[in-house]
């Protein structure tokens, strides 16, 4: 299965499972994981 950038990076990140993002996450939620993860990586955390 072929994902999204955005996807495999919050997948890759460990902010949610592929099933998560599925279920219970929405594109909004994602976007905003996908934020955290940024910044995180910025931060060097």
């Amino acid at each position: 299965m072929n994902v999204s950038r955005p996807i495999a990076y919050v997948v890759g990140s460990g902010l949610a499972t592929l099933h998560e993002l599925s279920t219970i996450y929405d594109t909004e939620d994602m976007l905003d994981l996908m934020e955290i993860g940024m910044v995180r990586d910025y931060n060097g955390g």
